[in-house]
Protein backbone atom coordinates (compact mmCIF):
# COMPACT_ATOMS: atom_id res chain seq x y z
CA UNK A 1 0.00 0.00 0.00
CA UNK A 2 2.48 2.49 0.73
CA UNK A 3 4.01 2.12 -2.99
CA UNK A 4 0.70 3.07 -3.94
CA UNK A 5 0.76 6.30 -1.96
CA UNK A 6 4.15 7.49 -3.10
CA UNK A 7 2.74 7.26 -6.73
CA UNK A 8 -0.01 9.23 -6.24
CA UNK A 9 1.69 12.00 -4.80
CA UNK A 10 4.19 11.58 -7.08
CA UNK A 11 1.31 11.90 -9.69
CA UNK A 12 0.12 15.25 -8.03
CA UNK A 13 4.08 16.51 -8.43
CA UNK A 14 4.37 15.56 -11.91
CA UNK A 15 0.61 17.56 -12.57
CA UNK A 16 1.82 20.67 -10.30
CA UNK A 17 4.98 20.52 -12.34
CA UNK A 18 2.84 20.40 -15.51
CA UNK A 19 1.41 23.08 -14.90
CA UNK A 20 4.35 25.50 -13.86
CA UNK A 21 5.58 24.32 -17.60
CA UNK A 22 2.51 25.50 -18.95
CA UNK A 23 2.64 28.82 -17.40
CA UNK A 24 6.53 29.37 -17.88
CA UNK A 25 5.81 28.62 -21.58
CA UNK A 26 2.97 31.21 -21.87
CA UNK A 27 5.00 33.39 -20.54
CA UNK A 28 7.91 32.74 -22.85
CA UNK A 29 6.02 33.93 -25.62
CA UNK A 30 5.99 37.65 -23.90
CA UNK A 31 8.10 39.61 -25.87
CA UNK A 32 11.24 39.99 -23.81
CA UNK A 33 10.99 43.59 -23.15
CA UNK A 34 7.63 43.56 -21.46
CA UNK A 35 7.17 44.26 -18.28
CA UNK A 36 4.11 43.33 -16.10
CA UNK A 37 2.77 44.87 -13.17
CA UNK A 38 1.25 42.16 -10.49
CA UNK A 39 -0.57 44.58 -7.79
CA UNK A 40 1.05 46.01 -4.93
CA UNK A 41 3.86 43.74 -5.46
CA UNK A 42 5.62 45.33 -8.15
CA UNK A 43 6.77 45.50 -12.11
CA UNK A 44 8.13 42.62 -13.35
CA UNK A 45 10.08 41.39 -16.48
CA UNK A 46 9.22 37.97 -18.40
CA UNK A 47 12.18 36.44 -17.01
CA UNK A 48 11.63 37.57 -13.45
CA UNK A 49 7.90 36.12 -13.71
CA UNK A 50 9.43 32.78 -14.60
CA UNK A 51 11.39 33.24 -11.68
CA UNK A 52 8.69 33.61 -9.31
CA UNK A 53 6.90 31.02 -11.05
CA UNK A 54 9.60 28.12 -11.19
CA UNK A 55 10.28 29.31 -7.00
CA UNK A 56 6.68 29.46 -5.76
CA UNK A 57 6.66 32.74 -4.51
CA UNK A 58 3.62 34.43 -3.68
CA UNK A 59 3.75 36.19 -6.98
CA UNK A 60 4.50 32.78 -8.95
CA UNK A 61 1.21 31.48 -7.41
CA UNK A 62 -0.61 34.41 -8.23
CA UNK A 63 0.97 33.99 -12.02
CA UNK A 64 -0.25 30.62 -12.36
CA UNK A 65 -3.73 31.35 -10.98
CA UNK A 66 -4.35 34.25 -13.08
CA UNK A 67 -3.32 32.16 -16.15
CA UNK A 68 -5.11 28.57 -15.37
CA UNK A 69 -8.10 31.21 -14.76
CA UNK A 70 -7.63 32.39 -18.26
CA UNK A 71 -7.46 28.96 -19.90
CA UNK A 72 -10.49 27.74 -17.92
CA UNK A 73 -12.01 30.55 -19.33
CA UNK A 74 -10.93 29.48 -22.63
CA UNK A 75 -12.25 25.75 -22.10
CA UNK A 76 -15.66 27.27 -21.37
CA UNK A 77 -15.97 29.67 -24.15
CA UNK A 78 -16.62 32.40 -21.45
CA UNK A 79 -14.11 34.54 -23.30
CA UNK A 80 -15.45 34.06 -26.38
CA UNK A 81 -18.78 34.65 -25.47
CA UNK A 82 -17.71 38.20 -24.27
CA UNK A 83 -16.02 39.17 -27.29
CA UNK A 84 -18.45 38.11 -29.36
CA UNK A 85 -21.02 39.72 -27.38
CA UNK A 86 -19.44 42.98 -27.21
CA UNK A 87 -19.04 43.39 -31.20
CA UNK A 88 -22.43 42.63 -31.24
CA UNK A 89 -23.92 45.83 -29.62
Amino acid sequence: MPSESKTKKSKKVEIEEDIKLLVTERLNSLPKDMNISVGSKGSFTREELIEEVEKESEVGRAIVEIQMNFLQSLKTGEIYEQEVFSHEA
